[in-house]
């Protein structure tokens, strides 16, 4: 190679290197000149290139919490639906629960209510016997005088009209008492 490099510098012309050496020259000299403005270039091209590199880093950051978001989104309906439907189950067992209650609830008072009535009824035979016994008392010393005053008269008549209450019908009380208690002597 330095064999080849000798005939080539033998040849060139002083000219030639002085017409390439002077815009290199020119070209420096430009430069140091202009350096500040050169400086000032580049600082803005490097502030450029770095601003651009954050404002992507940027948009690639907010893309990344875009995703965690939407991720987010997605398992907070998910969870949503979840609870939403132990909700809806927890409803239809309260509901269930509920309507069995109230069915215990209306057997209980049928129950009551039955037993109500049946005591209601023996009460009921139980004082219409009473009141029964004290009316045909009153009925055989009352009819032996064949007399009454006003006041024993009234008492039976109440007597007559606790045994009708107590659901007393179709007795001897209606059909010889009352026909002939009217028919006595007033004292």
């Amino acid at each position: 190679m330095k064999g080849q490099l000798i005939p080539f510098f033998t040849e060139i012309n002083p000219m030639m290197i002085i017409a390439a050496v002077m815009p290199l020259v020119f070209l420096c000299r430009l430069c140091f000149r202009q350096r500040e403005n050169i400086f000032a270039l580049l600082d803005s091209l490097y502030r450029r290139k770095k601003q651009k590199e954050e404002l992507l880093q940027t948009i690639k950051d907010n893309q990344t919490n875009i995703k965690e978001i939407m991720d987010n989104r997605m398992h907070d309906r998910q969870q949503s639906f979840a609870i939403q439907k132990e909700l809806t189950d927890a409803q239809k067992r309260l509901s269930d629960s509920l309507s069995d209650i109230s069915r215990k609830i209306d057997a209980l008072q049928q129950s009551t209510d039955e037993r109500f009535i049946e005591s209601e009824r023996k009460n009921n035979k139980r004082i219409r016997a009473e009141l029964k016994d004290k009316i045909s008392q009153s009925y055989r010393y009352y009819h032996s005088l064949g007399k009454i005053n006003d006041m024993e008269l009234e008492a039976l008549e109440d007597l007559m009209e606790e045994y009708e209450s107590a659901d007393g019908k179709n007795s001897f009380v209606h059909s010889v008492v009352q026909k002939e208690m009217y028919t006595w002597e007033k004292i």
